[in-house]
């Protein structure tokens, strides 16, 4: 799908969602951001590059927006395919880049040991065969650093985290446009049929809430993520950035009114079950991945000294401070 002279998103799916991967192009150089898994890597990104007429030595750039089986799995078969490519991500996110066994043991599996939430067999199995070997990155950003495409395609990178640390957007100048990957989630992920099929996975609350202000205040015309419709316009920018915000409060919310009910404190597991169907229509199924975002902001409210943790139980419990 072209979005302007010289901007593409190439459409994947992952797990019934919609994955689009901007595709960036001037001259005869190109810069992708994100790689998808590691069968997009070797089927869909080929194909389009093949479809546009873009050589193996065209794609000089990849930049990994943050870290996710669906946004860098399959960095080390594009790094194969490519060899010239160089590879960039954020700083605070190179760790969980560059090795998909750190990536999963510290995002996909973090809750198993104190809180007893994790992935059966089947999900597990599926989630590591998106991702291929390790990868090193070529460099790091910040924020602040600009890429030149060709001769006067400058795009400038964007420091956006809460959903990870070190996340990135990619904000090209010439055309007022912003690749925000999942720096912002609106009320959660949808399918590609157009009905909930994920809660936000955001994971530090006040990161991102700054980040949902950033984009907010930004001078794009346009936003571009990678699971959502394309936000044009500054009603629509904002509309998406109040729907992102919203969701925040309602969450903070539905958890502290559910500790004042349960004073003898509950764990990350009943949060989510119970208070799921509250925060959007997902499948019931889909509830526990609410640790993500409730554990952020648990972690908020305990530094804020307003929650505490027993850590003495497992799984831990949460309630209020006395």
């Amino acid at each position: 799908m072209e979005l302007y002279p010289g901007a593409d998103l190439i459409e994947c799916e992952i797990g019934g969602r919609p994955l689009y991967l901007p595709l960036l192009r001037e001259g005869a150089e190109a810069l992708m951001l994100d790689c998808g898994t590691l069968a997009h890597a070797k089927i869909d990104i080929p194909k389009k590059l093949e479809d546009l007429g873009l050589g193996r030595s065209s794609l000089t750039w990849l930049v990994v927006t943050h870290p996710d089986v669906d946004h860098c799995g399959g960095l080390a078969e594009m790094k194969r395919r490519y060899p010239h490519l160089q590879i960039a991500c954020g700083e605070a996110d190179r760790a969980l880049v560059e090795s998909p066994d750190y990536l999963f043991s510290f995002r996909y599996d973090a809750y198993r040991r104190d809180h007893l939430i994790f992935y059966d067999t089947a999900a597990a199995r599926w989630l590591r065969e998106c991702c291929s070997a390790p990868q090193a990155v070529t460099l790091t950003f910040t924020g602040g650093e600009v890429i030149r495409l060709g001769h006067d395609r400058l795009l400038e990178i964007i420091h956006l985290p809460g959903h990870s640390h070190g996340h990135l957007g990619v904000y090209d100048r010439k055309y007022h446009t912003l690749y925000y990957g999942d720096a912002i989630q609106g009320a959660g992920y949808r399918s590609i049929a157009g009905n909930w099929a994920l809660c936000p996975t955001y994971l530090y609350v006040n990161s991102y809430l700054q980040t949902i202000r950033t984009i907010e205040n930004f001078d794009a015309e346009t936003i571009v993520g990678c699971h959502w419709p394309v936000w044009q316009g500054m009603e629509q920018i904002r509309a998406f950035c109040v729907e992102s915000r919203n969701f925040v409060a309602l969450a903070d919310r539905q958890i502290h009114a559910y500790l004042d009910k349960h004073t003898s404190g509950a764990t990350l597991r009943e949060l989510c079950e119970a208070l799921g169907s509250t925060l959007g229509d997902w499948a019931p199924a889909i509830n526990t991945e609410l640790a993500f975002a409730f554990s952020g902001h648990l972690e908020r409210g305990i530094s804020a000294g307003t929650l505490r943790a027993d850590w003495s139980t497992c799984p831990v419990k949460y309630g209020h401070r006395e």
